[in-house]
């Protein structure tokens, strides 16, 4: 009778239960912007819980567990907050509108943020949610497509490529851009940074945007936000995908087949017997035998190894009113398309902000990065001339040191790698400590103090083995250790302050900074127990050692302030001055000041009510920046050791040598920048892009002069010359196509640079009314930096011709007899062209989506450059040496482009060839699911993905890769040399 009492009294409350329970729904939508763009990020929270969740990249959403009479908020950085109650429906579209003061997205300018309307330097911004459906593990394969920035990519594991912003301004010193990395300068490499922590990039491009930092600004300041928490619910994302490889161009060498017609033919034009019935006796011992008994090998294919990459990234992320915290781990491997040619890496980060009171923040953002790159690599180098009748493996399975081991014409590729114990591991541990005071009694008055040490160590052991089919000792060991440490302590007030309808924000900086280097090398050789490898060096017979250190201290000062007057006059002054102990005494410090105007003319009332112009801003900028360009003490007189014998039969002793002059006026390289550009939306968002204009000379360019050795020094480091790049910059976004649910967008950009050495020494030694030019650097004055200084291609010689010159034959390369004088000699050479920078580069992103299902493709190309090609080394057709296959002349195959087997290059000229491209970099397939239950988990967001990268190249390039270069004439660890892979893989995104 009780228990049927309780169930009666229990029974209303079971029945409310139950009600509620049945009136919870998963609501799901998209949210869009005024002109009909997805917008990603937009937090959807339900009012009045810790319920929430974010959009897409498609600006879709779905949240579980709604109430029918609850209401949702939709928020995003720019756009007026909405409100919206559910009212029973099950599906919600919402448009966002922009905020009045704030009609784009927030960009990072460098200490500080400001709306993009608002800015007036020249900013790109990269977007990485727009990556999550690539297979990136390295942040540096989001730069391709930002107009204005050349990036250029071997593919290979743990390699960061190279990064060049607006041209090459310095002769001998670092092109490479600043990398900020929240807020801080990193030392590091960018291979370190995990992509999937990083909420977005901007890159500063101009003066006025990149003088706030300065005397290490003059390549260009590349800043790196990384994710921060965005709901109240905790929420955890998981990353994955996983990718095989393979050779998206294989350089062709010769087949076994051609490799014995190049014998026939080589022998037939020295006037030698050719009977192919007898080439065995043309070959040498190990070919002739391989060749009988039918055992021939391509070089790829024994140097190569399966590409395949994968990663594995997890995150928990929120935020609540007084903090947001963001903790990650990744785990990335890859393995190249060469064999040992890999890279592991292991990331941890966490982020913290903790607000103390109203007026007090602190926080930390931390991170430590574990790459490891063990294992010696195939030579590339090697394979590209071994011999495809080689012999590569003994019967018990050890690699011959040469293929062909009568002739020891090249080194077998694998040898080293298969002998050899490495272990190269990179460790650093990056974090920033920040308090933030915002000034309870000085409204808009705030400080912040950023201290940030970064502790880096790395190390390279190497251990190569006793070979068992050598007589000889072959052992050898090293160890190199390296240890760096950087801090830097800043001081920062800002102040905002609206007047009327002028706003001002003040920003003041005050910092120091400190780097210090120590690093160990040892070497062992010619081991006399190789058990222990490279953990007993005093085991070798002959031991050597040596040891570096360095140090450098900073001091920087900074003032900029940014000013507004009725939302559309815009003004920007800024003031850095940068003093460094690597430079000479009396150029310690310099100064770097800018300042940029904008005038947002859709603001006025003749624009005001436009039916075509959404937005139309004017802003020119002009200013300074620097390159600190030098590692310290090299404006010191500088000494080194020399061994020596005193006296016939005496013993060895260790002198001290005067080596490099010291320059006590050396100053700083400077770059002087002006800019004019035009940013605009048109058509209701239909079409918006920027236009833009720059010219930057750089004076005082730092460079080791060569002097006359009576002075007792070889050469000294000196300011000369003046360097100059002018380029045009397009960037363009456009909607084409809407219907229903299906949307056609695309992005393209298109880029311009003439780079010229505008003067050197000013020297006019043969008395031509002319500069100069310095020959033997390849430095033209009015020509770019890397200009090719060579004899003119003018063909191949044929039989039929009369002019052939005492010395050559048909089949011999002709040349262009520049001067007239009816010789070829050093006077007919010319600039042929230059490289290094592509004078155009051209992007172009197209997206298609359809309800939950997107399609990317991303081409780019890079037009009007050249790169010498070798294409006759290693052409010895008499040893065993495979090469290049691209042709050559025969008295059958009369080519005009290649020449004959006995041509041997006498003037040394180079064969230059395009690296004109253009590539289909990115494809990439998706698929969103929204509103997933799984039971007792409740997803909020699941993507799968298919992707592809670097799916085809239309080129002329006839070496691994045009972006890349390279002709197989460097060592083994040019990045140039190897392939780039082609890789297919699959992803998925969950968050819950």
């Amino acid at each position: 009778m009780i228990r049927a009492r309780l169930f009666l009294l229990l029974l209303p409350t079971l029945f409310s239960f139950l009600n509620v329970n049945a009136q919870t729904e998963t609501i799901t939508g998209t949210v869009l912007s005024s002109n009909n763009n997805a917008i990603p990020g937009v937090t959807v929270e339900l009012k009045g819980t810790q319920n929430g969740t974010t959009t897409n990249q498609n600006g879709q959403y779905s949240i579980n567990n709604v109430p029918k009479d609850a209401v949702l908020i939709f928020t995003s950085v720019s756009y007026t907050s909405q409100e919206i109650p559910i009212d029973g429906r099950n599906e919600i579209d919402v448009i966002l509108i922009p905020n009045v003061s704030s009609l784009d997205q927030v960009v990072v300018v460098g200490y500080g943020t400001q709306a993009k309307r608002d800015v007036t330097g020249s900013i790109s911004s990269i977007d990485m949610s727009k990556s999550q459906g690539l297979p990136n593990v390295n942040i540096t394969q989001s730069f391709s497509g930002v107009a204005g920035v050349q990036f250029e990519g071997s593919g290979r594991p743990g390699q960061g490529g190279s990064i060049l912003i607006r041209g090459q301004n310095s002769l001998s010193a670092s092109n490479n851009p600043l990398i900020v990395l929240d807020g801080i300068i990193f030392n590091g490499d960018l291979s370190d940074i995990n992509p999937n922590d990083i909420q977005s990039m901007d890159i500063l491009k101009d003066a006025s945007a990149a003088a706030i930092y300065g005397s290490r600004a003059a390549n260009g300041v590349i800043l790196i936000t990384s994710k921060k928490g965005k709901t109240e619910k905790p929420t955890i994302s998981l990353n994955a995908f996983y990718g095989l490889s393979d050779f998206s161009n294989k350089v062709k060498l010769l087949s076994p087949e051609r490799y014995i017609q190049r014998r026939l033919d080589w022998r037939a034009q020295e006037g030698m017997e050719s009977d192919p019935s007898k080439i065995t006796n043309y070959l040498s011992q190990t070919e002739s035998e391989n060749y009988k008994n039918g055992i021939s090998h391509n070089p790829w294919d024994i140097i190569s190894q399966q590409g395949k990459i994968s990663s594995y990234d997890m995150n928990i992320s929120g935020k609540s009113k007084f903090t947001n915290y963001f903790i990650s781990a990744s785990l990335s491997n890859e393995h190249g398309l060469i064999y040992n040619d890999n890279q592991k890496r292991t990331t941890v980060r966490a982020s913290i902000d903790q607000r103390i009171t109203d007026w007090l923040n602190i926080g930390i953002n931390a991170t430590f990065i574990h790459r490891d790159l063990s294992g010696q690599n195939a030579d590339i180098s090697d394979a590209y001339r071994n011999s495809p009748y080689g012999t590569y493996y003994y019967p018990d399975g050890k690699p011959t040191r040469y293929p062909v081991s009568d002739e020891q014409a090249s080194t077998n590729a694998m040898w080293a790698a298969l002998l050899t114990q490495n272990s190269e591991i990179y460790d650093n541990l990056f974090s920033n400590f920040h308090l933030q005071i915002d000034v309870p009694f000085v409204k808009g008055l705030s400080y912040r103090l950023n201290y940030a040490p970064n502790y880096r160590w790395n190390h390279n052991y190497n251990f190569f083995e006793q070979d068992a089919h050598q007589t000889i000792n072959t052992t050898n060991a090293s160890k190199f250790n390296e240890h760096d440490f950087d801090w830097v302590l800043e001081n920062i007030v800002t102040y905002k302050k609206a007047i009327g309808q002028s706003n001002f924000d003040l920003t003041l900086l005050f910092g120091r900074n400190h780097q210090d280097m120590e690093s160990t090398i040892a070497n062992a050789n010619l081991l006399s127990l190789d058990a222990l490898g490279y953990n007993n060096l005093s085991l070798g017979s002959i031991l050597t050692n040596s040891s570096a250190a360095q140090s450098s201290e900073g001091i920087s000062s900074m003032a900029r302030l940014n000013y507004q007057y009725k939302h559309k006059y815009l003004v920007t002054l800024t003031a850095r001055r940068d003093g460094s102990s690597v430079f000479a005494a009396n150029n310690k410090y310099a100064t770097f000041p800018s300042a940029a105007i904008g005038w947002i003319a859709s603001e006025e009332p003749f624009l005001a009510n436009s039916r075509l112009i959404d937005m139309l801003k004017v802003r020119i900028s002009y200013g300074a920046v620097g390159n600190q360009a030098i590692t310290p003490y090299q404006s010191l007189s500088l000494s080194g050791l020399q061994r020596y014998v005193y006296g016939d039969g005496g013993p060895s002793s260790t002198g001290v040598v005067t080596s490099t002059m010291g320059n006590e006026d050396l100053k700083w390289e400077t770059t002087y920048t002006s800019d004019a550009a035009i940013d605009f939306s048109l058509f209701k968002g239909v079409l918006s892009g920027t236009i833009e204009y720059y010219n930057s000379n750089t004076h005082n360019l730092i460079v080791r002069r060569t002097i006359p050795a009576m002075n007792g020094y070889k050469s000294i480091l000196t300011n000369i010359g003046q360097t100059n790049n002018k380029g045009i910059e397009i960037t363009l976004n456009s909607l084409n196509l809407q219907l229903n649910r299906f949307k056609w967008s695309t992005t393209a950009t298109f880029s311009h640079n003439k780079n010229a050495i505008v003067h050197l020494f000013k020297t006019d030694l043969n008395g031509d009314g002319k500069e100069d030019d310095v020959v033997a650097n390849s430095w033209f004055i009015g020509h770019p930096i890397n200009s090719y200084y060579d004899y003119v291609f003018d063909g191949i010689y044929q039989e039929a011709d009369k002019d052939i010159p005492q010395g050559s034959e048909p089949g011999f390369v002709r040349f262009k007899d520049l001067n007239g004088d009816k010789k070829i000699n050093a006077d007919d050479r010319t600039i042929v062209g230059s490289g290094v920078n592509p004078k155009y580069q051209i992007s172009l992103s197209n997206t298609f989506s359809y309800k939950k299902l997107s399609l990317t493709v991303f081409v780019n190309a890079m037009d009007n450059w050249i790169a010498p090609f070798d294409l006759i080394n290693p052409l010895v057709p008499g040893r065993a040496l495979n090469q290049l296959d691209a042709g050559w002349w025969t008295e059958q195959n009369k080519s005009d482009t290649r020449p004959s087997l006995t041509y041997a290059n006498p003037l040394q000229a180079n064969w230059y060839l395009s690296r004109d491209f253009i590539r289909i970099k990115d494809v990439s397939l998706s698929y969103d699911f929204q509103g997933l239950d799984l039971g007792n988990v409740k997803l909020s967001a699941l993507r799968l993905y298919l992707s592809a990268k670097n799916l085809y190249t239309f080129t002329r390039w006839l070496g691994s890769d045009p972006e890349s270069g390279g002709s197989y004439t460097s060592n083994q660890g040019s990045d140039e040399l190897f392939p780039m892979p082609r890789t297919f893989s699959f992803g998925i995104n969950v968050s819950f």
